[in-house]
């Protein structure tokens, strides 16, 4: 009888398995984050296309592919888990505690999307603070040269731009909208692809139509917030471009913002570029006081001129806010009541208040504000720029919430935070 062998037989080199190196692998996943945020900025223009060109969809779609985007983000974030990442994770369960109350207490279908509204800040920070900012100039760059391009398609031949995108058709397919929520039949833009009255911006009446430019994010008023954001990511790592790449960006990022004749992203820009010069003598406090700053001055403004709020203007739009906030009563504060749902989505602050409640608010600001380590001057000048953006924009409107731009403006703070977190020594960059 022969021997029992004591070791194992080796396979023929043709027959092994070959496992992918470590290395490899980590080099295919600090792509996929990037991947997840350009699927949550341009996966509108996508399905819009879809929808127009191929099949029509339903508002179903849109949700379950939002769903997807925030899971994928949410998946990496749990699979790469870190401290830093602690004050997100605290955010999202008290999110989850509210929607669940709110549930109960009012309606279980809105709530779950209240909760999606504000659940897109903490999770995307968390993606970019697992993800490595090796890529992130090449991959904004490349999201931003898209938004860049089909700006100006849409700019100079608004016919080809409606053939590929057919917004009009878009929105009332996927958001329950009416042909006559669009005051202008004559255009297959959004509603507020043109004004009533004349632009802000009158330079961009010598060089294209009089519509307001959209790109691929299909409202001007998304462009616009995209706008500020890449002014806040210019700022911030300024020292960190090149002279052609601020160039390229500055330039582009200028004709967009004029394109969309964007009002508050002109002034956003400029407030931003203020206090990316003078932040070295700004206490660490300000930021906090961004928000709270900007609802007493509304209150001052709206006492003191006697404006009525409901136009669709900049002071109108505040004037709306304030009139809002007049009429809250105690379940509104609470959070626990739809009754002006409906009149809160041309003010963010009141949205949030009446879909999170007074302290869903408090909360939400105290993140924006104490998720920022200030370990270094990109890391400052962002948090400025972040709580400069979203206090400005809660007076007019809670479009900064949606995942089209709130992807980007969350996921560049987390990589932000953790490229401080590697130059003071906690991991690399």
């Amino acid at each position: 009888m022969p021997p029992v062998p004591t070791h194992a037989v080796a396979l023929p080199s043709f027959l092994r398995p070959v496992p992918a190196p470590a290395a490899a692998r980590g080099a295919v996943l600090e792509h996929v984050p990037f991947g997840i945020l350009a699927g949550g900025m341009l996966f509108n223009a996508a399905l819009a296309y879809v929808n127009g060109n191929v099949t029509g969809l339903s508002p179903g779609i849109v949700i379950g592919a939002e769903i997807v985007l925030i899971g994928a983000a949410l998946l990496v974030a749990v699979a790469h888990y870190r401290p830093s990442m602690t004050l997100s994770v605290a955010l999202i369960a008290w999110l989850f505690v509210f929607m669940t109350l709110r549930a109960v207490a009012v309606d279980p279908a809105t709530s779950v999307k209240y909760f999606r509204d504000i659940l897109i800040a903490p999770v995307f920070m968390m993606l970019g603070l697992c993800t490595r900012t090796r890529y992130l100039n090449r991959y904004l760059l490349a999201i931003h040269s898209v938004v860049f391009v089909f700006g100006v398609i849409e700019a100079f031949n608004v016919e080809a731009y409606s053939a590929l995108f057919r917004v009009k058709d878009y929105f009332i397919a996927t958001r329950g909208l009416t042909e006559e929520n669009f005051w202008n039949t004559d255009s297959d833009l959004f509603v507020s692809a043109t004004r009533p009255d004349a632009r802000f911006l009158s330079i961009a009446d010598q060089i294209m139509d009089a519509h307001r430019v959209s790109s691929v994010f299909l409202e001007p008023v998304s462009l616009g917030a995209y706008c500020v954001i890449i002014a806040a990511y210019i700022f911030s790592r300024w020292e960190r471009l090149s002279p052609s790449c601020r160039t390229y960006l500055l330039a582009t990022n200028f004709f967009l913002m004029v394109a969309c004749d964007g009002r508050l992203a002109l002034v956003s820009f400029f407030a931003i570029l203020l206090v990316s010069v003078v932040w070295r003598f700004l206490p660490r406090v300000v930021p906090l006081l961004y928000l709270p700053g900007a609802l007493v001055a509304s209150f001052l403004f709206v006492g003191v001129t006697g404006i009525a709020g409901g136009s669709d203007d900049f002071p109108g739009r505040v004037a709306w806010t304030v009139d809002l906030l007049h009429v809250y009563d105690v379940p509104e504060f609470l959070g626990l009541s739809d009754k002006l749902i409906y009149k809160a989505v041309d003010s963010g602050v009141s949205y949030i208040i009446t879909t999170q409640s007074l302290l869903g608010l408090a909360l939400f600001w105290l993140y924006c504000t104490f998720s920022t380590a200030y370990r270094t001057r990109a890391q400052i000048r962002y948090a400025h720029a972040l709580c400069l953006y979203v206090a400005f924009n809660s007076l007019v409107s809670y479009g900064f919430l949606s995942i089209k731009t709130a992807s980007l403006l969350w996921m560049l703070k987390g990589m932000l935070e953790s490229e401080g977190e590697a130059e003071s020594g906690g991991m690399r960059p």
